[in-house]
C-alpha cells in the first residue's frame, strides 16, 4: 500500500449530501449525479472530488449519517442548485492510493490501523475522506484520506 503524508489548504467547496445509511449503492447514486452536475458546470475534468463521511455511524443513528460528495472550487465559483456551498477545513493526512475496487477497499479497511501504528502516526477527529481526480477515476483509482497529527 502506497503512503504518502501531505498538508492539504482549506478550500471552498460544493458539495451534494446524502442522508440515511451509508452503503455502496447509496454512494455510487450520489457520486454519479454529483457528477453529472459538476460536468454540466465545467468543473468536472481537472478537480479534485472528495467523498466524506460526515457522520460515525457507531455513534450517529444510521438514518442520521451525512455523507458529502464534494468538489474543490475557487472563491468566484457561481455554485448552481441542487450543490451546496461548503468549507473543506484541510490539515494534515496520511494518504492512501489504491484500486478502485469493493476488494482493495475491504483489504484496506482490514489493514489501515496497522498501517498507521506501524508508521507511528497518530489519527486526528476528523473525517477519513475519499479522493479522487477526474485522470483518477477514469484509471479505476481514488485516495484515501486519514487524518492525522
Amino acid at each position: 500500500m502506497q503512503l504518502t503524508i501531505e498538508k492539504l489548504p482549506e478550500s471552498r467547496i460544493a458539495f451534494f449530501r446524502n442522508v440515511g445509511e451509508y452503503g455502496e449503492k447509496q454512494n455510487k447514486e450520489l457520486m454519479e449525479a454529483f457528477k453529472g452536475w459538476a460536468q454540466l458546470n465545467g468543473i468536472f475534468e481537472n478537480s479534485t472530488i472528495l467523498g466524506i463521511p460526515q457522520d460515525n455511524p457507531e455513534i450517529t443513528p444510521k438514518g442520521e449519517c451525512r455523507y458529502d460528495v464534494s468538489v474543490v472550487i475557487d472563491k468566484d465559483f457561481q455554485v448552481e442548485e441542487p450543490a451546496q456551498i461548503g468549507t473543506f477545513s484541510g490539515g494534515k493526512y496520511a494518504i492512501f492510493l489504491l484500486d478502485h475496487t469493493k476488494e482493495a477497499v475491504s483489504e484496506f479497511w482490514g489493514t489501515i490501523f496497522s498501517e498507521i501504528e506501524k508508521n507511528n502516526l497518530v489519527i486526528r477527529e476528523h473525517p477519513i475522506i475519499e479522493r479522487y481526480t477526474s485522470q483518477m477515476i477514469a484509471n479505476h483509482l481514488c485516495e484515501i484520506l486519514v487524518p492525522i497529527r
